[in-house]
């Protein structure tokens, strides 16, 4: 008996029709990839004609006028799966097709999508310079495990090299009779599959989107030179729905194009609503000002969270980059639809950009499913249910093009399945992650034309305003110089209702703002109790501990002690800063010092400053006393403080000055972090806009209404020669004191 010795793989024939059924999921994506092979062979027009509907009776005709092939090829690659043609021409200078096409397949294997389709198969095949070769193809002899296989057939299992497929050579062309007389004809029988005349219209759409639209940028990039026809029995097929991408994005409410690179270089162009175009450069791993980092799947990918111990010995949590993604450069054109205005859409529409997403083309060539409708591929649902919602776009909201390279991106490539890539050393997470990133900085863009506009409709407000006051007026006059008892009646009833109804919406929007302040204060204030209260439990526990184990020490618990008289000290400040929010503190009104106040606040943050090493540098040129009730003016103070410490978390330099100058009845809040842009200044006052990764955008909005109340005003200082700090300045001007 032998001990040792050699063996080779011999596979059983059925592995073809294993290949064609397992890596190939549907039969809409069979006829998509024998599409996509027509394309690589440099075709300029394919038809893909159906013939009856029957399985038993039904064909499927895909024809090309492309290269076509010699039985060489034929014999040598064709026939020869997992063949590296493909792959050999992609490495060298070859990579490219005459019509400069990148070819898409390199495994070999995407001929087998011909088995989704049917058992039999006829190809016709034909070069420019030589003659027609046809091969035939019988997959019911490769098993007799299949639909198409006789229940009492007889057959045995053979072996792959056992199957002898036909060939021959015809001296006058008998199917290849295009215009250019070359190309390459499939002949599918036996069906596996009915089609429907219905179904033709998802192939169409599909061929239609194999190659990207003519995008603004894309002009001289991409070339229309590929036709895909369909037809049922010998009548052409045409969609019913006439809308295109080009016809579609004309409806956009904004657009981004823009190209990133693996060290985080983001350069865009951005239009809003027929704007000019703003363009930009910024950095996704350093630039603070969109707040990218805190975005769930870029902050998983590419940070980690460390510990720092400052000078003081304070420990801190900093988030920093401890790996650079491997993705290549790539670029993408992104359009975004507002919905909600449903004036500019109609039905048509509206069902055709929820049916597109965002779609990946490498090489001009669209890559599968992405981009399918339910494919939600840069995971913007799942994280916006996980996340805060308002980081990110809808998944509906969207139409967009990314595009990758075989060169530039070799890394993110196709799985064996052929239905979309594979996370090799994760570098397809790193590409998923830097599009939402980019896709983020569009969101805080779109946000800010947003608010502005917004802001630019509430004008008209104010005239509606002195129209019903003026027409308030009018009727008032007019009700008086009226003999008529009973208009007099009623026009009294009006007037007083009218001013009934202003009177209690102001008090509920005033009660709405005080509770929404309180309620934030609170949420500060209970997590900060909670850590605080954990802690003394934990010590207390541990010194419960030592005193069962005889073991406790004198010193130790003087310092434990020590400690919690300071911790008691700090919880009884956090009560005293809420106090004066309550609403029934807030009815008293009495000579406030603002400086007390200020005092207050740094006290109440005393922890959040020492943790991330934050020196405040209080001025007081002289004190301001306002009249009004505390919790006003701390809430105002909290609002602005809240928000610098948040805006500092990445800063170079912490540093915050609030200066008090009495004389003239002002107070300058300011911080060393990424300050406040131009564009924005007009709109960080408005409610519910935030730059925050978790903000509520209440804080300034809430701090502008309750100074308004006490005829004080609240500004952006835009001016550098008026700033104290080189951060965001707010000035507050009491007026009237």
């Amino acid at each position: 008996m032998k001990k040792s010795g050699q063996e080779i793989f011999r596979p059983y024939a059925r592995l073809i029709n294993i290949l064609g059924d397992q890596l190939i999921s549907n039969k809409w994506v069979g006829v998509i990839e024998l599409v996509k092979n027509c394309y690589d062979a440099d075709a300029e027009n394919v038809s893909v004609r159906f013939f009856n509907s029957d399985i038993r009776n039904g064909v499927i005709e895909i024809e090309d006028d492309g290269d076509g092939m010699t039985l060489e090829i034929i014999q040598n690659v064709w026939m020869k799966p997992a063949t590296p043609n493909k792959l050999q021409k992609k490495k060298s200078e070859k990579r490219l097709t005459k019509r400069g096409r990148a070819m898409q397949g390199d495994k070999g294997v995407g001929r087998f999508a011909i088995y989704k389709l049917g058992s039999k198969i006829d190809i016709y095949t034909k070069t420019s310079n030589e003659n027609e070769v046809v091969l035939k193809l019988d997959f019911k002899l490769y098993t007799q495990d299949d639909e198409f296989s006789d229940e009492n057939s007889e057959v045995n299992e053979k072996f792959l090299d056992q199957i002898q497929n036909e060939w021959y050579i015809n001296d006058e062309p008998e199917k290849i009779l295009n215009t250019k007389r070359q190309g390459t004809l499939i002949r599918i029988y036996n069906l596996r599959n009915t089609w429907q005349e219905d179904d033709l219209d998802k192939l169409q759409k599909a061929f239609y989107k194999m190659t990207p639209p003519i995008l603004p940028g894309l002009r001289d990039k991409i070339d229309k030179d590929f036709e895909v026809k369909l037809f049922w029995n010998k009548n052409e097929y045409r969609s019913r729905n006439h809308i295109t991408f080009e016809k579609i994005t004309d409806l956009a409410t904004s657009y981004f194009e823009a190209s990133v690179e693996d060290n985080g270089k983001l350069t865009y162009i951005y239009k809003y609503d027929g704007k000019k175009d703003d363009i930009g450069e910024i950095n996704l791993f350093e630039d603070s000002k969109y707040d990218v980092s805190k975005l769930k799947l870029f902050k998983q990918q590419f940070y980690k969270e460390n510990i720092i111990i400052d000078s003081k010995g304070k420990q801190r949590k900093e988030l920093f980059k401890y790996r650079n993604p491997k993705v290549g450069e790539f670029y993408f054109f992104v359009y975004y639809f507002s919905l909600t205005e449903k004036a500019k859409f109609g039905k048509d529409e509206i069902e055709y950009i929820k049916e597109n997403s965002v779609y990946l083309y490498r090489d001009n060539t669209r890559v599968y499913p992405y981009g399918e409708s339910g494919d939600d591929w840069l995971k913007l649902s799942q994280f916006r249910s996980e996340d805060r919602a308002g980081n990110y776009f809808s998944y509906n909201d969207l139409i967009g093009f990314v595009f990758i390279t075989q060169r530039e991106n070799s890394n993110l490539r196709d799985s064996a399945d052929r239905e979309g890539l594979m996370n090799l050393d994760s570098t397809y997470d790193d590409f998923v992650a830097l599009i939402q990133a980019a896709l983020k900085v569009m969101k805080d863009l779109v946000t800010i034309d947003k608010k502005k506009i917004d802001l630019s409709r509430q004008k008209p407000f104010i005239t509606f305003q002195n129209i019903f006051e003026q027409a308030f007026n009018d009727f008032q006059k007019v009700a008086i110089e009226s003999e008529n008892v009973e208009v007099l009646d009623k026009s009294k009833k009006l007037f007083d209702s009218a001013n009934n109804l202003i009177k209690h919406y102001k008090e509920n929007l005033s009660i709405s703002q005080e509770l929404a302040g309180l309620g934030m204060a609170v949420e500060k204030s209970t997590h900060d109790m909670g850590v605080m209260l954990r802690q003394l439990r934990e010590n207390a526990d541990y010194f419960n501990r030592k005193l069962d184990n005889n073991s406790l020490d004198k010193n130790e618990l003087k310092q434990f002690l020590k400690d919690l008289r300071e911790n008691i000290e700090l919880l009884y400040q956090e009560i005293q800063v809420l106090t004066p929010l309550m609403r029934v503190s807030r009815r008293i009104n009495r000579d406030i010092s603002v400086k007390e106040v200020t005092e207050r606040v740094v006290r109440y943050f005393r922890r959040e400053l020492e943790q991330r090493s934050i020196n405040v540098n209080l001025i007081v040129k002289k004190d301001i006393v306002v009249k009004t009730n505390t919790g006003l003016i701390l809430q105002v103070l909290i609002n602005l403080m809240d928000n610098s410490i948040y805006w500092l978390g990445n800063a170079k330099k912490n540093q915050i000055s609030i200066k008090i100058d009495g004389e003239n009845n002002q107070l300058i809040f300011a911080d060393d972090g990424i300050g406040i842009e131009e564009e924005i200044r007009e709109i960080v006052f408005l409610e519910f806009f935030s730059r925050k990764t978790e903000g509520r955008g209440l804080g300034l909005y809430i701090a502008k209404e309750l100074l308004d109340r006490i005829d004080a005003e609240i500004s952006v200082i835009a001016q550098d020669r008026f700033k104290i700090l080189s951060g965001a300045n707010f000035l507050i001007q009491f007026n009237n004191l």
